[in-house]
């Protein structure tokens, strides 16, 4: 990894901490986020993806689709118990992400999820929470593995 590479990655951490913070913080206090701070984080992903790895950005609107996608599919699956806000969280995750780690991604957060539900509910039926803090931990979790391990 070049120098220039390395710094693009800082700058796409710096940028998925504070959105994912700023996101979290939002669905926790309300369960429910709005719409401008997503616009904030897709153009400022995009931007460092075009400049910093101009030849990958096509994988990362492919990851963005892919989870967009699944979590659209879970939101009509599941009746809109899944809030339009985690769907386009999911839409930030893949600028963030490739494609390869994407199942991490979605795995790590799936399983915080139920451990956090059942150690907090003890059970899982009809209880709601926010969801967007366990998405940016999946998030991160794929990330780094993305950048260190893989």
């Amino acid at each position: 990894m070049t120098n220039f590479e390395l710094a693009g990655q800082i700058l796409i951490l710096v940028i998925l901490l504070v959105f994912s913070f700023i996101m979290s913080r939002y669905d926790l206090r309300s369960l429910a986020v709005p719409n401008w701070p997503y616009f904030v984080g897709y153009i400022l992903i995009f931007l460092v993806r075009i400049i910093f790895y101009t030849a990958t950005v096509y994988l990362n609107l492919l990851s963005a689709f892919i989870l967009f996608d699944l979590y659209f599919a879970v939101r009509l699956i599941t009746k809109n118990k899944l809030g339009k806000g985690d769907v386009f969280f999911g839409l930030f995750q893949g600028l963030c992400l490739a494609p390869k780690v994407l199942w991490i991604c979605v795995a790590v957060e799936v399983l915080a999820a139920f451990f956090y539900a059942i150690i907090r509910f003890k059970t899982i039926k009809g209880i709601k929470f926010a969801f967007i803090p366990f998405m940016s931990i999946g998030l991160l979790t794929a990330f780094l593995i993305d950048w260190f391990v893989i």
